[in-house]
């Protein structure tokens, strides 16, 4: 079909918005909420160099966060979680753009406010701005942040700190960064690249391979299959966002997949209405049996017609993280469905089928923070 430009995209991970992931499905069992997207260093060719300065002392990556008790008395705090793109000493091209993005936790009693931003703090600022926002997060909530910078242009390695600032200007939580490696001008003897030894290999599963093949032909490189596919449960649910536009050639339809057996919940922000590709967003499944199956903070809602509230863990990140601009509103329950997985060297081949019309053969690429789908018989 002939694809439609958004009239309103919300980029999760920063163009990635990069990466980086029991609900609220089923029948029964738990649901969902924010979970690192796997990081696979292997993939990114790593050349340790020396660096153009040597950084700041700085409190590491993770490291103890200080703690800022407001006059209201409840704490300002945020933990790392994951790095979602750009692991340590990736490298890039001279003034080559990125996007980084960090998984981080708001650890402390009171909720981030709206105006809520990360700030350059110290090191290199690769171009980044002097602040990108964040938002409104309830305390327990993880959310996924980015910055856009810009590889230096002398070879290096480089890091720059970055620290979550309130909206009155008092700097909280832990202190996180970004390094990354400009490698020195190829020479005329260039060094083979590093592939993969057959025996890290094993062969795409049938049920899958199609959608390896598409992704391929789109550009987008998974690496190999590293394990045979396996099964699990999970259950499924479709969004569909612009729903106020009368046109429905402009509901765009995104997907959230959630998987049993790590309690993850994959969310792909389509950009059709066959939601065919978009970003990638993951979230660890916090929602347990006997808390509230509508979330308090979107419960007052005015839900559009023909659409529903989604519940359980669908609906925790949902409500959040605020998903609705992005993803939209669903007009189904979720489903329980079965998901065939294939991890590969750089991403997920997932296959949903079950109760649902069409199935779904999906590729995720990490590094790119990007899904790729085809509809398929269920």
């Amino acid at each position: 079909m002939t694809r439609i430009p958004k009239r309103t995209r919300w980029l999760a991970l920063g163009g990635m918005a990069l990466l980086l992931a029991a609900l609220a499905c089923g029948p029964s069992g738990p649901s969902p909420t924010p979970a690192p997207l796997p990081t696979n260093t292997e993939a990114a060719m790593v050349t340790p160099t020396t660096s153009p300065s040597a950084p700041p002392a700085q409190p590491t990556e993770g490291g103890p966060p200080p703690e800022v008790t407001t006059e209201a008395g409840c704490t300002l705090n945020a933990s790392y979680v994951a790095d979602v793109t750009i692991p340590d000493d990736t490298e890039f091209p001279a003034g080559a753009s990125f996007t980084k993005t960090w998984r981080m936790r708001n650890s402390g009693t009171c909720a981030w406010e709206a105006g809520t931003a990360i700030v350059f703090s110290s090191g290199e600022r690769m171009g980044g701005p002097d602040a990108a926002p964040v938002g409104a997060v309830s305390p327990g909530a993880t959310v996924d942040i980015s910055v856009n910078l810009t590889a230096p242009a002398a070879p290096g390695t480089y890091r720059g700190y970055w620290q979550l600032q309130a909206p009155d200007g008092t700097r909280f939580g832990t202190i996180v960064y970004v390094q990354i490696v400009v490698p020195e001008p190829a020479t005329e003897t260039p060094t083979p690249a590093v592939t993969p030894s057959a025996s890290e290999c094993v062969d795409p599963d049938p049920a899958l391979e199609p959608i390896l093949n598409h992704a391929e032909d789109l550009g987008y490189d998974l690496g190999c299959p590293t394990a045979p596919a396996f099964d699990v449960s999970g259950a499924f649910q479709e969004f569909w966002a612009n729903v106020d536009d009368v046109n429905p050639h402009t509901h765009f339809r995104s997907l959230m997949i959630w998987r049993s057996d790590e309690r993850e919940i994959y969310v792909i922000d389509g950009e059709d209405t066959d939601a065919s590709q978009g970003n990638l967003l993951a979230y660890t499944d916090f929602w347990e049996e006997g808390q509230d199956e509508v979330p308090p903070g979107c419960a007052a809602m005015t839900v559009p017609t023909g659409y529903q509230l989604p519940i359980r863990g669908f609906g925790k990140i949902w409500c959040e993280n605020n998903l609705v601009d992005a993803v939209g509103w669903p007009a189904m329950h979720e489903a329980a469905v079965s998901l065939r997985i294939q991890p590969m060297q750089t991403g997920l081949l997932l296959k949903v089928s079950g109760p649902i019309s069409p199935g779904y053969l999906i590729a995720l690429d990490y590094r790119a923070v990007y899904a790729v789908t085809q509809m398929a018989a269920p």
